[in-house]
């Protein structure tokens, strides 16, 4: 019985086929919109998540504004003897402006030590990042950021250059690899010199300190992190003196963020769902209008008021499921052509694509209920004499 009634639709469908795709429209517009902000929201986030796991999940981030000198230089090693630490360095930052030919380059510029490559997982295109000597010995060197070459050392061998940094020549001794934009800024713009020498340049500040601090792995994060925070808490008269946070925790509140934010766009993007439903029970009121005496005559010859409102229940059904099912193409071929245009990598996710699927045919149902009721409650009599 299903299968006719299946039948019917499709042919009364196929029947009025430019009326049926106009009338899915609002559906179409709904689903695709569903889907794209949906898997642009799951991309966001997976791609949020790849770059804090390869700048490294077991990472931890101290900053500390010390005017009072309350922190002691050994600090690290003490709470080494508390929790498992790898490694650490700390991090002085500026910036500086360099004006070529008419161009304004605006840098980030670092301060850290050795160990700051291997804490991030910063690996070298040419050259090599600071070692031992270069930091205990003051050397006048830097390392430079993917872009920085081309910006500030055009057509020239770039190890052995000297740039000028805050009037101070540097010699440079690494290009390290493109790392793109993350939370901390273009990682691409910044370039590394030995901590003492921007601790002692003009323009960097003494008193606000950042750390970076690798526990020896992800499973031991929180329990150094609260080690670290204990032993603030007992340097530090107040808590406003110092931030500590994990990378872990960084991921968690963006993963939130994003989370929300994806949840609230096709939130919106669901309203025209909805607009769409109420289109199509309008046409619906009008098909049955116009299939009256059909449906006086099916009701003679004893078809009973379930099948009449299953008939047209199952049309409805069939026009939001089409327009869904091409609201999904849409979708496809729009992330594709974002991957292509934005070199953003979008998914199609699974999640939002059953997710507009499940919406789609739930507005069929619940906008064509209403318009086959009443097709169903027709008495036969008033049905056939309906010119």
């Amino acid at each position: 019985m299903i299968k006719e009634y299946f039948i019917l639709a499709v042919k009364s469908v196929w029947a009025h086929k430019i009326r049926a795709l106009l009338t899915t429209l609002g559906v179409i517009i709904g689903v695709s919109s569903v889907i794209l902000l949906m898997s642009l929201g799951n991309s966001a986030r997976t791609e949020a998540a790849n770059q804090i796991r390869g700048i490294g999940s077991n990472l931890i981030f101290v900053s500390v504004s010390d005017r009072q000198g309350n922190l002691p230089t050994d600090w690290i090693s003490l709470i080494k003897q508390q929790a498992d630490i790898d490694e650490y360095s700390p991090l002085i930052s500026s910036s500086a402006t360099y004006q070529i030919e008419g161009q304004t380059i605006d840098i980030s510029i670092s301060g850290v030590n050795e160990h700051f490559a291997y804490i991030n997982a910063l690996d070298m295109t040419v050259g090599r990042f600071l070692n031992e000597y270069d930091v205990e010995y003051n050397t006048p060197v830097v390392v430079l950021g993917s872009k920085i070459p081309d910006l500030l050392l055009p057509n020239q061998t770039v190890i052995g250059s000297k740039i000028i940094i805050k009037g101070i020549p540097f010699e440079v001794i690494g290009v390290a690899e493109e790392r793109g934009t993350n939370f901390s800024g273009d990682n691409d713009m910044m370039v590394y010199i030995p901590i003492d020498y921007a601790s002692t340049m003009s323009g960097f500040s003494s008193f606000n300190k950042t750390f970076y601090i690798a526990a020896n792995s992800e499973e031991n994060i929180d329990f150094t992190l609260n080690r670290v925070l204990t032993y603030l808490s007992t340097v530090f008269p107040s808590d406003a003196n110092y931030r500590a946070f994990s990378q872990t925790q960084i991921l968690g509140v963006l993963e939130t963020i994003l989370g929300l934010l994806t949840s609230l766009l096709a939130g919106i993007a669901s309203i025209s769902l909805v607009v769409g439903g109420i289109g199509i029970m309008n046409i619906m009121l009008v098909t049955v209008r116009e299939r009256t005496k059909e449906i006086g005559i099916r009701k003679a010859l004893g078809a009973r008021q379930s099948q009449i409102l299953a008939q047209f229940l199952i049309e409805a059904i069939l026009i939001t499921t089409l327009g869904g099912l091409i609201g999904l193409g849409v979708s496809y071929v729009g992330t594709i052509i974002i991957s292509i245009i934005t070199d953003f990598n979008v998914i199609l996710g699974l999640d939002a694509v059953v997710l507009s699927l499940v919406f789609s045919i739930t507005i069929g149902v619940i906008f064509g209920l209403y318009p086959a009721y009443n097709a169903s409650k027709l008495e036969p009599v008033e049905a056939l004499r309906f010119e």
